[in-house]
């Protein structure tokens, strides 16, 4: 077999060169331990060494891990790839396509040690590479050159390639079987799936794919191979801006030259693309009882859930049905760090509790949960779930419903010290340290994504955003008192020590308490008047009468066509983030 070009022969630390050595020692001059100096270095965020229109280039290098080794990663934003579901179908042709050609392509990189993925996203592309750090760059080089030579080789058509038909051929066949096969998902996630139909303000729905690749208008206008190429052209080369991220073993002048290789490949043929261009996603309001009213008319007024979306599962043999009750909390902008916070306490506490209820005690079902669940625009809200082959959907929201009384009356009888041991729990979740170079990178990765979309002024990265939502969730207590009875005023905060630098609201376990109290009382009561909640439910073939008793009634959404005119009735939450750090 011909040489491996992959395998690396510089295993040097970059972080121990000289200019390195006397740089990070000029930056700490406080910190006098090898492991408080750790412990520094791996709390510090990725700076940004460049930005221009088109592009942001973070890096960090790494000096608490100390492996020959760095993560590059590449976010491609563009607004072609979700513009119709034809252009985000061939978008996900070509990524199965190249993905099956570079099996066979890069596998040399696999076996020495480098690992590369290409995804695709309604937002654009992602592309990553990890290994060895001297061979990074050459493999991100031969990665993207072949995403664009095979580009120009689809162009060409089945004729000129006739391998290369045979493989998009084979992804168009295997897309269009997954989509399919969608329906035949277990019903709570087919109750999740159109929840997010009505939720988020621009989706397509499955079967808009399907008719892409198959029935009357595919056989009139089919799917080929030179026309998957130019979507992708104009998806990768047309408006496009980038962010990138070079982080471990790698120093300033190595990442820069990364940046030559994006340049070439992406940003040079293309324009920068304008703030006013870049993809949004946003989530729609739920109605409250009284907007509900106004929408579908009195008929709605006595029920506590006066939206519900139901379906009749596609499979005649699905025993189960399901419900997934969505309670709509409010965006970034409405909660504010601080209801960031309190829903995560909220959603920690109220798993064990719908569970024992519902799954232990009732025996609804196998399939029992309650979590935050976040949509488009970075909506917040509580979900309950439970899939049964013994209850009906209907039967499923009252016990629910009535799951939620208790939960409130167990938060209201819960002593505030308990509840501040909760939250602790939450805390030690949120801040566990990372156990590998890869934790820190995915952390810092995921700060950087969270701003692509958002203008300049609301672009700069919250890196200390889990520390911030902590803060709000610790609890002081007092530490002594006087001969007469009085506190002495000292406090004594449980904040871990890698908060030291967060300011942290002084705040008791009962005044904690009361802020889970209120925000419940707002957001999820029934009774509340600024309560947003919808139900989504799917029926099996056996409650089919039950199903089709329901068709029509005022509040019920039993198609695609029910939830797209119901959205015309909605406003959408604001998708400003709940850090708001401006520049």
């Amino acid at each position: 077999p011909a040489l491996n070009e992959y395998i690396p022969t510089d295993f040097s630390l970059r972080c121990d060169d000289e200019t390195e050595v006397v740089a990070a020692n000029d930056d700490d001059t406080t910190t006098t331990t090898a492991n408080g100096q750790k412990q520094k270095w791996a709390k510090e965020p990725p700076t940004l060494l460049l930005e221009r229109p088109d592009l942001r280039l973070w890096h960090k290098m790494d000096r608490t891990w100390r492996v020959p080794k760095t993560n590059i990663k590449l976010s491609l934003v563009s607004p072609n790839v979700y513009r119709s579901p034809r252009t985000m179908t061939m978008n996900r042709i070509f990524q199965r396509v190249l993905s099956d050609d570079l099996n066979s392509f890069v596998y040399d990189a696999s076996i020495a040690g480098c690992n590369y993925r290409v995804t695709n996203l309604p937002s654009g592309y992602r592309i990553s590479v990890s290994g060895y750090s001297e061979k990074l760059p050459f493999l991100l080089d031969t990665l993207t050159s072949r995403m664009l030579s095979l580009m120009e080789q689809m162009k060409e058509g089945p004729e000129a390639h006739p391998a290369l038909a045979d493989m998009f051929n084979k992804a168009r066949d295997n897309l269009l079987r997954e989509t399919k096969n969608f329906r035949l998902d277990s019903p709570y996630e087919i109750a999740n799936y159109n929840s997010r139909l009505l939720m988020e303000q621009q989706v397509w729905h499955v079967d808009d794919y399907s008719n892409e690749m198959e029935g009357e208008y595919a056989d009139r206008d089919p799917l080929t191979m030179e026309e998957c190429a130019r979507v992708v052209e104009e998806s990768l080369l047309g408006r496009v801006k980038a962010e990138l991220l070079c982080m471990g073993n790698i120093n300033e002048e190595e990442a820069r030259k990364v940046v030559d290789v994006v340049d070439s490949h992406f940003l040079k043929p293309s324009r920068p693309l304008l703030e006013s261009e870049v993809p949004t996603f946003r989530s729609m309001k739920l109605p409250t009882k009284e907007e509900a009213v106004e929408i579908f008319g009195p008929e709605v007024a006595g029920k506590s859930i006066p939206t519900i979306s139901q379906e009749l599962a596609y499979s005649e043999s699905e025993a189960n049905n399901a419900v997934e009750i969505i309670l709509q909390a409010g965006s970034d902008l409405q909660l504010g760090i601080e209801g960031v916070a309190i829903l995560d306490l909220i959603s920690h506490m109220s798993y064990n509790s719908a569970y024992t209820q519902l799954r232990t005690k009732e025996q609804l079902g196998y399939i029992v949960s309650s979590f935050v669940r976040k949509t488009a625009g970075a909506t917040w809200g509580l979900s309950v779930v439970v899939q049964s082959s013994v209850a009906l959907p209907d039967v499923l929201e009252e016990r629910c419903e009535a799951w939620l009384e208790t939960f409130r009356q167990e938060l209201e009888e819960m002593d505030p010290n308990d509840l501040a041991m909760e939250a602790n729990a939450v805390i030690a979740q949120l801040l566990e340290r990372h156990t590998k170079l890869s934790q820190e990178i995915g952390r810092a990765w995921g700060a950087i994504l969270m701003t692509e979309t958002f203008t300049s002024k609301l672009r700069k990265p919250a890196f200390d955003r889990v520390e911030r939502v902590v803060a709000e969730l610790v609890t002081t207590t007092k530490t002594s008192t006087t001969t007469n009875g009085d506190s002495d005023g000292d406090i004594t905060s449980e904040l871990p020590s890698e908060m030291q630098d967060i300011v942290v609201p002084c705040q008791s376990p009962e005044q904690l308490k009361s802020k889970v109290l209120n925000f419940f009382d707002k957001h999820f009561a029934a009774n509340s008047a600024h309560r947003r909640a919808m139900s989504a439910r799917v029926y099996n073939h056996e409650a089919k009468e039950e199903f089709e008793k329901n068709l029509n009634k005022p509040g019920v959404l039993s198609s695609y066509a029910d939830i797209r005119h119901m959205k015309q009735y909605l406003s959408t939450w604001p998708i400003v983030p709940y850090w708001r750090v401006e520049e």
